[in-house]
């Protein structure tokens, strides 16, 4: 975890709501007194830089936007993924004589509980490294059984069903814990909050009467916002955009198991 990232939504969206601000009246500032020192430098304008930086800022936080939401979409397609081959792994166990049934399922539920466990940590890394190894031991020893019972049983069709449901059950844990931990590259969110204060910045500049705070703040309000919405999009562990109902279909699962 970077240090960007170790730092709560709110307290980067704050920073960044402050630092507009002082920038636009810093810039605001220092151009009064360089019109106090020569009158002829109020001809100025500033007009098109700020037209073509505000551009700039507009496609970047687009961009942004982009590469978040995408990413959150990807990380929702992910968990109804898993649902489906976690589910599909379970009912195939039905095949299977009753003895090797009932420790292929009483392996799975423990294994769908330690999914459970891991999706529902939050931002408790240990909760989530302990989760996330005991899934692997589980889905190790579920691995174990059915390769153990495909080598002496002479019905190939039970193999050819439940071995590559239990193959995608597992793979697909990989791609998502990737996926979970796959964000904006930090190089581009900095990149992006120094857009946001050289804009205020040249904003400030360029206004060379008094200072409309409504507008100062309402821009620092809208930009503010937008970052934040780029923030907690890409932390889908924390804020108020959550995986919680992509979550849900795999804690449904334990209908499945109910009454074992």
């Amino acid at each position: 975890m970077t240090l960007l990232q170790s730092i709560p939504t709110p307290v980067v969206v704050i920073i960044i709501f402050i630092l507009i601000i002082l920038f636009y009246l810093a810039g605001h500032h220092i151009r009064l007194k360089v019109i106090a020192r020569n009158p002829d430098h109020a001809k100025i304008d500033l007009g098109r830089i700020n037209g073509t930086l505000l551009g700039l800022l507009g496609l970047l936080l687009a961009f942004t936007f982009g590469m978040s939401n995408s990413r959150y979409n990807t990380r929702r397609e992910l968990r109804i993924e898993e649902a489906n081959h976690i589910g599909t792994a379970t009912l195939r166990t039905d095949i299977y004589p009753d003895s090797v049934r009932k420790l292929l399922r009483a392996n799975l539920k423990e294994y769908l509980e330690a999914r459970i466990d891991f999706l529902q940590a939050g931002m408790d890394v240990d909760k989530m490294t302990s989760s996330y190894r005991k899934a692997e031991t589980l889905s190790k020893k579920v691995w174990d059984i059915a390769a153990s019972y495909a080598k002496v049983d002479d019905i190939t069709t039970r193999t050819s069903q439940l071995i590559p449901a239990l193959n995608n059950m597992i793979d697909i844990t990989t791609t998502s814990r990737a996926a979970g931990e796959g964000t904006i590259p930090d190089s581009i969110m900095y990149f992006l909050f120094i857009l946001c204060v050289c804009a205020a910045f040249l904003l400030g500049y360029d206004h060379k009467d008094k200072v409309d705070w409504i507008i100062v703040i309402g821009f620092a309000i809208m930009l503010s916002a937008t970052v934040f919405n780029i923030i907690d999009l890409d932390r889908p562990r924390s804020g108020l955009v959550t995986m919680d109902n992509a979550n849900q279909k795999i804690v449904e699962l334990r209908e499945m198991f109910e009454g074992e």
